[in-house]
């Protein structure tokens, strides 16, 4: 018997990622919902094989693209997934066994490790920080903001308690350092309109602090010294993303600045 839950995905050119998420999801949960940004390749294709709704939404960022998928949900409980993200059976099991019941109508949604896991472990990509998500909720209780170029795009509780789910989502998130340093020139160009659309001040001594700031903290405290010289490219990647988005944002600023100061000396 299915259970009453809808499982949602975000996707762009992810054939070789998407058909191993959606085997652990298929079968058991009762609608899958793929909303797609303009794929080129076979994800339409695996995601119908799948019994997946298939929809196309323009890209307008991560929160927009995010809750406009869960609107489309018909079940109050949905999932959250991204193409990269596979459910461990351990948590597929606990996921069955918490809808094998009625779920308390004060509880918001549930939390679940989030583990990097990557599918062949000679990989040299073995190592990263786990943390806790928010992946399973209900709609009535926690939504996501859809705001333009906002990357903000994990549930913010409305009301009711948040529990832990025991079980991991693995996360398969890197193909290669060329794959990563495409998303994340996306990436920062996007979060550096968000900044600069809200008026975010940037000064330059935090521009000139963020770039080794961050490379220690995904280098020593997300642990990628551990990854060798693959772990050195992706902190130096992950690091120059977020000293993009900063700077990218400032001269957003100054360009709109340097437009309106020729537009008033205009006779």
């Amino acid at each position: 018997m299915k259970l009453p839950v809808s499982v949602y995905y975000i996707t762009q050119d992810e054939e070789l990622r998407l058909p191993e998420s959606l085997a652990k999801v298929s079968g058991w949960v009762d609608e899958i919902i793929v909303v797609d940004s303009g794929s080129t390749d076979r994800t339409r294709e695996i995601a119908e094989a799948a019994g997946a709704r298939f929809v196309h939404n323009d890209w307008q960022g991560f929160a927009c693209q995010k809750a406009f998928a869960a609107s489309l949900c018909r079940n109050d409980w949905v999932l959250d997934l991204d193409a990269d993200e596979v459910l461990s059976d351990e948590l597929v099991s606990n996921i069955k066994g918490l809808f094998s019941k009625p779920v308390d109508a004060d509880i918001a949604g549930f939390r679940m490790r989030w583990v990097l896991s990557q599918p062949d472990p000679r990989h040299p990509f073995r190592h990263d920080k786990s943390k806790k998500i928010l992946r399973l909720y209900n709609r009535n209780k926690a939504v996501i903001e859809a705001e333009k170029d906002s990357n903000n795009d994990r549930p913010r509780v409305k009301h009711g308690r948040v529990l832990d789910l025991k079980g991991d989502v693995l996360h398969r998130t890197l193909i290669s350092l060329e794959q990563m340093e495409r998303k994340y020139c996306q990436l920062s160009t996007e979060q550096a309109r968000f900044l600069a659309e809200k008026g975010r001040k940037i000064s330059s001594p935090r521009l000139f602090a963020e770039f080794p700031l961050k490379f220690l903290k995904y280098y020593l405290i997300h642990r990628q010294i551990l990854n060798g010289w693959f772990g050195l490219g992706v902190a130096i990647t992950a690091a120059n993303r977020n000293f993009m988005r900063l700077a990218k944002a400032r001269e957003l600023q100054m360009l709109a600045a340097l437009e309106k100061t020729g537009t008033q000396k205009q006779p």
